[in-house]
């Protein structure tokens, strides 16, 4: 009986490390799979530890034609900004995600494509403050859109025409300023009322108009690519 008393307890102590070590391991291996899946989601505010503080600045205009983000590059359909450039921030463009993917979960091999980052800090003083003090604390993150970027790209093995205009409708209510649907045979918008073919739109070698028509600064540095010179660069 006595030996019986002895070893009970130990058993119940070497079965309970036995527990605790399970557990402490399950709870260590658990917020390492969060980190490494919230890692790789796509997330509209940055998650940066010290916000930089930034000018609040302007929408840029596009005047020189630019199709930089104009076009569909991954989905089959798409929404993209018709009106006047303007700022959205990051809880709009959440809303309007949460609105698309109500549409995109159904769809065989769905997809939704997020062609914007919120990449400028907002900083917010308080009302009836005086002049002075410094900026503001940081509040929320938005971007800058100007006119004719795409917003939203989708695709899906059965996704209907019909089934993107509505599900890109709902979404523009969610954000400022108006929007357009977008498809691959449609035209790029260069402005507010200008457009362009993707197909006729040439590819500028501007490595060659230089040297047709070499500047005083690309000289200088075809000069310094000579032997003469490199012998003694770094002296």
């Amino acid at each position: 009986m006595m030996m019986n008393r002895l070893t009970t307890p130990g058993l119940k102590l070497g079965s309970s490390l036995l527990c605790t070590t399970n557990l402490i391991a399950s709870r260590t291996s658990l917020p390492w799979i969060i980190s490494v899946t919230r890692r790789f989601k796509h997330e509209y505010a940055p998650r940066y530890k010290d916000q930089k503080k930034k000018q609040k600045g302007r929408v840029p205009v596009r005047v020189g034609g630019s199709i930089k983000g104009s076009t569909l590059q991954f989905g089959t359909f798409g929404m993209r900004l018709k009106s006047e450039g303007t700022r959205l921030t990051a809880d709009q463009l959440k809303a309007a995600d949460t609105a698309l993917m109500r549409y995109v979960r159904p769809l065989n091999n769905g997809q939704l494509w997020r062609r914007l980052c919120c990449n400028v800090a907002v900083c917010v003083k308080g009302n009836e403050t005086r002049m002075g003090k410094g900026k503001g604390d940081f509040d929320h993150w938005m971007v800058r859109v100007p006119t004719g970027k795409i917003i939203f790209e989708m695709s899906g093995d059965n996704l209907h025409e019909r089934v993107a205009r509505e599900a890109f409708r709902k979404a523009g209510d969610k954000l400022p300023g108006v929007y357009e649907f977008v498809s691959k045979e449609s035209l790029v918008r260069v402005g507010l009322h200008g457009f362009k073919d993707e197909k006729l739109i040439k590819e500028t070698n501007y490595y060659q108009k230089l040297q047709e028509k070499p500047t005083k600064e690309f000289l200088n540095v075809l000069k310094a690519k000579e032997p003469e010179y490199r012998l003694f660069r770094g002296r």
